[in-house]
């Protein structure tokens, strides 16, 4: 095994730390849409984002039917998307937030034993369509619009709020924009800080930037700033949504390539005052870090596709475990890349060995 795999190794095989991840919690019912039907058991479905994309301009000024086939029903929401691959490394997340009201909801059942699930009523609903080369979700979000920092308090009250946020090492929120109350439930986090240790780390996953106004988004990232000097920040994107990124904070949008990103990358960074800023795609990662500098780790576009909503969470829940230790940040977006690959190949996270298996077949590790 080449020094590198030892590095990786040593640190996947001793990895551990306490990871909080809230407040959000979907259902997702995935779709398929028939392109052809030959007859009840045999058909093909359209199978690029584009096509289905390219079929609503076409068929603009009149209606539009489409047949969908059930793919599966299953978890979906930044915490549990994130802290699935956590749970599949061994390291066992806290995750408050919609799972169920009376009882987990069967979709949530397979994360019973290797999370904690804490929930604070039932989950919004999704319908995603899945292409091979993308997804289009479509959001009921009420259960999580509704969700503030003060039905957490009731829930919880001080004590059980004091043990949860305790000794966290890294605390993450995520879905800005499908989270009305995100302000407020920052706050109420960062509240519980007051007489207790903060986290080594905070990290978000604001989703598509692009639905909130700029007056929002601004009012957010002040927000998070006040806190910045206390606790690292780090701030996770696509490509389109660093994109938004860099034209919201008047950064001229440079070409989709790691070694064009990563310069304006800085830039951004040091203009919203984060300590670490990501860009995660199919093909490549770039990392920006305040005391790192900047890092990119290619990433092979996996053909045998079975999953692709939840792949951003994939890398997130990756990235969070490499942050755990001292991994470099290189080796961080690698070990995130790797988390990504497998669970888009295999529709859930890797074991400790899998995540090591993956990484040596990567061609930049």
């Amino acid at each position: 095994m080449s020094s590198a795999l030892t590095e990786y190794e040593e640190y996947i095989s001793s990895m551990s730390g306490n990871i909080l991840l809230g407040c959000d919690g979907f259902v997702d019912e995935t779709y398929e849409i028939v392109q052809e039907r030959r007859s009840v058991s045999d058909y093909s479905a359209i199978e690029k984002l584009k096509e289905f994309g390219e079929l609503l301009v076409e068929r603009a000024d009149g209606g539009v039917g489409v047949e969908l086939v059930p793919k599966r029903r299953c978890e979906g929401g930044f915490a549990i998307n994130t802290g699935r691959i956590a749970a599949c490394l061994g390291i066992k997340p806290t995750l408050p937030g919609l799972y169920g009201a009376g009882k987990i909801d069967p979709a949530f059942e397979e994360f019973v034993d290797s999370c904690e699930l804490i929930s604070l009523g039932d989950p919004a609903q999704t319908i995603a369509l899945e292409f091979d080369d993308g997804k289009l979700l479509m959001s009921d979000i009420q259960a999580v619009t509704n969700l503030d920092w003060p039905d957490v308090e009731t829930h919880f009250g001080a004590d059980k709020l004091k043990a949860m946020f305790s000794e966290v090492d890294i605390l993450g929120l995520g879905y800005w924009s499908l989270t009305a109350n995100f302000d407020t439930l920052f706050k109420g986090f960062m509240k519980q800080y007051e007489n207790l240790t903060p986290p080594g780390r905070m990290f978000f996953d604001f989703a598509d930037i692009k639905k909130k106004s700029n007056e929002a988004f601004k009012v957010t990232l002040d927000l998070i700033g006040t806190y910045s000097q206390q606790i690292p920040m780090t701030f996770s994107l696509n490509e389109h949504e660093v994109f938004e990124l860099f034209s919201r904070i008047g950064i001229e949008k440079p070409e989709l390539t790691p070694e064009a990103i990563a310069p304006p990358l800085k830039e951004a960074r040091e203009k919203i005052g984060f300590d670490e800023l990501l860009v995660h795609t199919p093909e490549f990662a770039v990392a920006s870090s305040a005391s790192e500098g900047e890092a990119i780790a290619l990433q092979d576009r996996q053909s045998n596709v079975v999953r692709l909503a939840g792949a951003g969470d994939s890398f997130n829940g990756g990235y969070l475990c490499a942050s755990l230790g001292n991994l470099p940040l290189k080796k961080r977006l690698v070990l995130a890349n790797a988390a990504t690959a497998f669970f888009v190949t295999h529709a859930t996270g890797p074991t400790k060995e899998e995540l090591l298996a993956q990484i040596e077949k990567a061609s930049d590790k």
